[in-house]
């Protein structure tokens, strides 16, 4: 039995997480982490109590699942790292020196680290980059992502990991061909521009498009998620996938196989 602790328990991914691993033969809640002063600190969820001791609570999981913030996941991973415990990372808005941060503690221990678990998200990526690399001549590309208007980080890490998969597909640099956004009069793109808009508003789960467009035609493709329960399996599958690995820093790709 796998014993499962989960950051940001009574927010809107903890609960998913926690929700979906009580449906799990082979999984069961050892943990649940929320903030020091959180009002649910204390109280009892599933006949385990909510708490904000991850030192003492480390001992009793086997692999943690974190969708929280960036400040909180690198506190926690921190404190999993002294204990040895495996980590599942699902906090979007990590920045550079952050993910450095991620990547010396996947010396010790094993992480996946993604911007987006859910498996079809993941395929569309690898559709992307199929369609990128027959259409880049000839198509412009350009990112369209919506959220819900309490999402704090723009654009969306699924988005910034998608237009990273299209400018490796055209060997360019990220920094000089991605823009967020366009204004203005002279706004001609040039071929090798990528453009990424984030649209934030009621209560969108996510919804990326990704538009390849010619003078005579467009392709898109689209993936668009009803529940929060689509990242919440996919932290499932990564969890079950990282127990009893080996330190290093995995993907998506690696907990489904995909090429």
């Amino acid at each position: 039995m796998i014993k499962v602790g989960i950051s940001g328990a009574a927010g809107r991914m903890g609960c998913a997480v926690a929700s979906l691993v009580k449906g799990q033969e082979d999984m069961e809640t050892g943990l649940l982490l929320e903030q020091a002063g959180h009002s649910m600190i204390g109280k009892d969820a599933g006949g385990i109590k909510i708490t904000d001791n991850l030192k003492q609570g480390a001992g009793k999981i086997d692999v943690f699942i974190d969708f929280t913030v960036p400040q909180a996941t690198l506190e926690n991973l921190k404190v999993l790292e002294a204990a040895n415990k495996p980590v599942v990372i699902g906090t979007t808005g990590i920045k550079a020196d952050e993910y450095k941060k991620i990547e010396e503690a996947a010396k010790k221990i094993p992480i996946v680290f993604a911007s987006n678990f859910s498996v079809g998200v993941n395929v569309m990526w690898k559709l992307v980059k199929e369609a990128t690399n027959i259409l880049k001549q000839d198509y412009d590309i350009d990112i369209v992502e919506s959220h819900h208007r309490n999402k704090k980080d723009a654009p969306s890490g699924t988005a910034v990991t998608t237009a990273e998969v299209i400018m490796a597909e055209k060997g360019l640099d990220y920094e000089k061909n991605v823009i967020y956004g366009r204004e203005g009069r002279d706004n001609e793109r040039p071929r090798d521009q990528l453009g990424v808009m984030a649209v934030r508003g009621g209560g969108v789960i996510g919804e990326h498009s990704v538009i390849f467009a010619s003078e005579g035609d467009k392709i898109e493709i689209k993936h668009t998620a009803f529940s929060r329960d689509t990242f919440a399996a996919g932290a499932i599958k990564a969890a079950r996938f990282i127990a009893g690995k080996k330190p290093g820093l995995y993907v998506m790709k690696d907990v489904l196989g995909l090429k």
